[in-house]
């Protein structure tokens, strides 16, 4: 009895040396090197900002990052952005420019799906003059509703091209813009919206299958209120108006009742600043939309 009692316990303590010990391990994010805004830099009004993240959830899938910019007592998210990215690091550039605090907190935040947790913070001081840039201007550009087939569909704010379905493919990557007309609220809407915005394949099956699907936020508070003055859009010959008009406490990837003569702030993915001046918008989907963009070079 003694032999056999002696055998279970070293079998039991075998099987319990065996088992795997299971180790919670934190989110993280961390700074990627290379040419971004370094911590301390002094960086003049209007001059760009970028920084490179790289986050991950630890243990649990990553599902949230928060980028806020705290400047003159006020805290500006500028990135919120729900994700599910489990196992493996998700890299992540923001673009900025420089306000005329004389100093800002960056604040990058990364949560797992647990809630738990990690900020890491850069600081960015004012530097000497301005730095506002030039602007490319881009009088009349024409797309068609999504049932129009007079007119291309996509568009490339940067350049002002604009594609139909077949010359799209292998440009996809270039796309930031599309327009539609739905029904909300009891009206008609010509819609601004780009590809990664989850109704665009709804009007669009092609996008559905696009590897990069761009995102471009629209400001809808400056176009539901008509923020933009069309005298200050005219004049405007360098950026600072462009920068200054995007708010990013009130942006979406989708910008209903944008009607004619609507003036539409607007950031791209890679980060450049925009107006879009509404010159033409029907209210069918057989109809098309006459933009004239101003955005930064």
């Amino acid at each position: 009895m003694r032999k056999l009692t002696i055998c279970l316990i070293a079998i039991f303590l075998l099987a319990a040396c065996s088992e795997k010990v299971s180790v919670e391990i934190p989110p993280a994010i961390t700074f990627q090197s290379g040419s971004y805004t370094q911590d301390g830099e002094a960086v003049p009004l209007g001059g760009k900002l970028t920084f490179g993240i790289t986050a991950n959830g630890g243990s649990e899938p990553l599902t949230n990052l928060r980028i806020q910019r705290v400047a003159g007592g006020s805290v500006i998210t500028e990135v919120d952005k729900g994700l599910f990215v489990k196992g493996e690091d998700y890299q992540y550039v923001v673009n900025a420019v420089k306000s005329n605090a004389s100093e800002e907190v960056w604040r990058f935040m990364a949560m797992n799906s647990k809630r738990d947790s990690v900020v890491i913070t850069r600081t960015v001081l004012l530097g000497e003059g301005v730095a506002y840039g030039p602007i490319r201007h881009f009088p009349s550009v024409k797309i068609g509703m999504q049932n129009n087939t007079d007119y291309p569909h996509f568009l490339c704010l940067s350049t002002g091209t604009t594609f139909n379905n077949e010359a799209v493919a292998g440009n996809e990557a270039s796309i930031d813009l599309l327009a539609f007309v739905y029904q909300t609220s009891g009206i008609w809407s010509p819609t601004l919206s780009c590809p990664q915005y989850t109704t665009a394949p709804s009007y669009y099956p092609v996008v559905g299958s696009w590897t990069t699907r761009n995102s471009t936020l629209y400001d809808y508070n400056a176009v539901d209120n008509n923020l933009v003055n069309l005298d200050e859009f005219n004049a405007a010959t360098n950026d600072s108006l462009l920068v200054a008009s995007f708010k990013p406490q009130s942006t979406s990837g989708n910008c209903k009742f944008c009607f004619t003569g609507k003036i539409v702030p607007f950031k791209t993915q890679n980060g450049k600043y925009g107006l879009i001046r509404v010159v033409h918008a029907d209210q069918v989907a057989e109809g098309y939309m006459e933009l004239e963009i101003k955005i930064q070079e």
